[in-house]
């Protein structure tokens, strides 16, 4: 912006801080102030018992997501597609079978 004179940067940055450098150092000075200010007066401190379930929760959603898709893959292609009972998919004994049939010569 230095091929931009002052009266043409005066719409782009605000008639108030455009003419003064000092004024527009000072003003991006007080802005994140005020903000952190009011960010830390707005956030209350939470009881550590709330803290910890929070954060496991939030770090444990995505393993629970993957074991429920890996449930309902495993009812839907035992139960659904191949018509047995749904049951039996918590059975150890099935998934034995299973495998027998899948990996045997």
């Amino acid at each position: 912006m230095e091929s931009v004179t002052s009266a043409e940067r005066s719409p782009l940055l605000g008639a108030s801080v455009a003419g003064d450098p000092a004024r527009r150092k000072a003003q991006q000075a007080e802005r994140p102030a005020a903000g952190k200010q009011s960010k830390a007066a707005a956030r209350k401190k939470r009881h550590p018992a709330v803290r910890v379930i929070r954060w496991l929760l939030l770090k444990s959603i995505v393993p629970i997501l993957c074991v429920l898709a890996v449930i309902g893959g495993m009812y839907i292609g035992y139960a659904v597609l191949g018509k047995q009972p749904g049951d039996e998919i918590f059975q150890a004994e099935t998934w034995k079978h299973v495998y027998d049939l899948v990996f045997a010569d």
